[in-house]
């Protein structure tokens, strides 16, 4: 039988409400002895989002723990869709919390592979030494314009529709995510956020953010500092969640 490498996992997150809004509807989790690590966005009215984002979160953990052994795209997908049943149940006897939802990238380590699974426009980029890259597509009807050629990738900040996605936990039943694996190194590095930051901060700037926190030997809650401070200084219009890994 090969062995099979195991990493040690180091991990921050941090959430913050930004400048402009008055709840934080974003939820996340990092949790290393589980190999697992959450970002959610919610969205649905007053308490709406920020209900939606927690249930997700909560019922993605709960399931992970409590799951018998299994290949880990089946676990997140089994996740998601628990979360996804539960929310649109709570929505459907609360008037209030009628239409929410929430976006959802989960990453998950076991052993030497990464497994990563999104609903909406949270994102999961991958970085080491030399340089950074996004790995989800976000479900966005931005994206399906610069997919369809409609509009270029500089006139995305600036479009009317680009906070409205096409995926959502929670709005309706048959919910699929995005998943897909890749194999692990040492010294690779992940950052799972909200909007709120890839918004303002775009690939390069988070990437010379989180190079010169390493150089300064600041660790990762304060290299997620750093990057949550530059989306709030450059407007922080939405609330933003980071959520850093380091594979040792």
């Amino acid at each position: 039988m090969a062995n099979i490498q195991i990493y040690h996992l180091e991990s921050a997150l941090l959430s913050d409400i930004g400048m402009k809004r008055k709840q934080n509807q974003d939820s996340g989790a990092a949790l290393p002895e589980l190999g697992l690590f959450i970002v959610a966005d919610g969205m649905g009215g007053h308490q709406g989002g920020e209900i939606a984002s927690q249930m997700c979160v909560e019922s993605i953990i709960q399931n992970v723990q409590s799951a018998p052994m299994t290949n880990d795209s089946i676990l997140l997908d089994q996740s998601v869709q628990l979360a996804n049943q539960a929310i649109n149940q709570r929505a459907s006897i609360d008037p209030k919390l009628s239409g929410m939802g929430t976006t959802v990238t989960v990453l998950k380590i076991s052993g030497s592979i990464a497994t990563i699974l999104q609903v909406g426009d949270s994102r999961a980029y991958y970085w080491n030494s030399n340089g950074i890259w996004q790995l989800t597509r976000d479900h966005s009807l931005v994206q399906e314009k610069l997919r369809a050629g409609l509009i270029t990738r500089e006139q995305v900040k600036f479009d009317d529709m680009k906070n409205v996605i096409t995926r959502s936990v929670g709005y309706e039943l048959g919910l699929r995510g995005d998943t897909f694996t890749f194999p692990l190194e040492s010294g690779d590095g992940f950052l799972l956020c909200s909007d709120g930051l890839s918004g303002p901060v775009d690939d390069a700037l988070m990437f010379e953010i989180l190079e010169e926190s390493q150089k300064n030997g600041l660790s990762l809650g304060e290299a997620a500092s750093k990057l949550i401070q530059t989306a709030n200084a450059r407007g922080g219009d939405d609330n933003s969640t980071v959520v850093l890994v380091k594979v040792l």
